[in-house]
């Protein structure tokens, strides 16, 4: 790999060009600073848990075995470790990992901070694992108001659910933020410098899937993935896939 140097080009291995990008991904996500006093408890890590059943019902099924085929695997919200973050639109786009499994359903709900459930879609599970982006829209979200987001994979065999927690909060751009994000030649940087984490990721995500073979833009996404404030180096290598439609 060749870099310019002044006039002259200078080769450099390609196994130093590999570290040298990463040193620039590094440098650029893993300062990602979540916003201070949104903190929610919540739970981005899911634990698979028995649903109880008739033994009729159970007996009818033929099976009452986990459809998730990775044991150490398990439903992940792509959060930050305090499980809250910013969401400049009133549609965002909420990410998750999907452990690879037999047969699920997904279910996406939200509900206001007094618990009011205020939107709720199923889906089918992809059986594949990995990282599945979920468009919020068809739903009045008011600005200012923290929203409790939960995923809960349930087996279609009925024997395990999974169900992770956590939030984010609607806050539309000031206009100097505005005119940065507009400005940027990095939008998702942007978004990182401003502290909005679900646009962040959407827009890395976006890119990604425009350009798979592009390795700077893997990286940055690891390294946002892996910094101090998120901590979610088990899934910073998860390919991205689709969601399957509502039925």
């Amino acid at each position: 790999m060749a870099i310019q140097v002044g006039m002259r080009p200078i080769v450099v291995p390609l196994s130093l060009a590999v570290v040298m990008i990463g040193a620039i991904a590094h440098a650029s996500w893993a300062s990602y600073r979540p916003p201070a006093n949104i903190g929610r408890p919540g739970n981005r890590e899911g634990a698979a848990t028995r649903i109880a059943r008739p033994i009729l019902l159970r007996e009818s099924t033929g099976s009452t075995e986990s459809c998730l085929t990775e044991p150490k695997q398990t439903v992940v919200a792509l959060v930050p470790k305090d499980n809250n973050g910013f969401s400049s639109t009133p549609t965002p786009t909420l990410y998750s990992f999907i452990p690879a499994n037999k047969g699920a359903t997904l279910t996406l709900t939200l509900r206001d901070p007094q618990g009011t459930e205020v939107y709720r879609q199923e889906r089918p599970a992809p059986t594949e694992a990995g990282i599945i982006g979920w468009l919020v829209e068809h739903v009045s979200l008011k600005s200012g108001v923290d929203y409790q987001w939960q995923l809960t994979l349930t087996c279609t065999n009925s024997t395990t659910a999974v169900k992770t927690i956590s939030w984010f909060r609607l806050k539309p751009l000031s206009p100097s933020q505005q005119q940065r994000i507009v400005q940027a030649k990095d939008v998702a940087d942007a978004f990182a410098m401003a502290g909005y984490w679900y646009d962040t990721l959407d827009q890395l995500a976006k890119q990604r899937l425009t350009e798979p073979q592009n390795a700077q833009l893997q990286q940055k996404w690891q390294a946002l993935l892996q910094s101090p404030a998120v901590q979610l180096a088990n899934v910073a290598n998860q390919p991205l896939v689709p969601l399957p439609p509502q039925p």
